[in-house]
């Protein structure tokens, strides 16, 4: 079964430094909860390959995900992990010359058993909490 996410957030901070808390992947580790490790594998640009390594209840995960970079989004796409299925995107738009808008989509499936034991809200409020990071990051 797919399951979405979308947050849509202003925040009073300039587009480019909200974009560039997204842009270094290799610093998520310093600020999302959960997240041991995070490496950058491969720069190619618009392409970039990364690796997020978390610690959740005591369990290891990793993902492994091709990002496509442009001028305000980067499109996630899982090459290996836990999802069987995980596409999202960022978007960062300017409002103002000091605000901007942060938008976060995500279409995944989980796998059938991790699926029956995590509820919509539960999956919600692990995004939420994540996403927040990275605002209080920009901020």
């Amino acid at each position: 079964m797919k399951r979405n996410i979308h947050f849509k957030k202003d925040i009073d901070i300039n587009k480019q430094k909200a974009l560039d808390v997204v842009l270094k992947f290799d610093e998520y580790s310093k600020f999302i909860p959960g997240c041991s490790a995070a490496s950058l594998l491969k720069r190619d640009y618009p392409i970039e390959i990364g690796r997020l390594e978390f610690n959740i209840l005591g369990k290891e995960y990793f993902i492994v995900s091709e990002n496509t970079l442009s001028e305000n989004s980067i499109i996630i796409n899982q090459t290996e992990g836990p999802f069987d299925y995980f596409e999202g995107k960022w978007v960062v738009e300017a409002n103002t010359e000091d605000s901007c808008s942060i938008d976060f989509n995500a279409e995944f499936e989980l796998p059938f058993l991790l699926n029956a034991l995590a509820p919509q809200a539960l999956v919600d409020k692990f995004a939420s909490t994540i996403i927040d990071s990275f605002i209080k990051r920009a901020t």
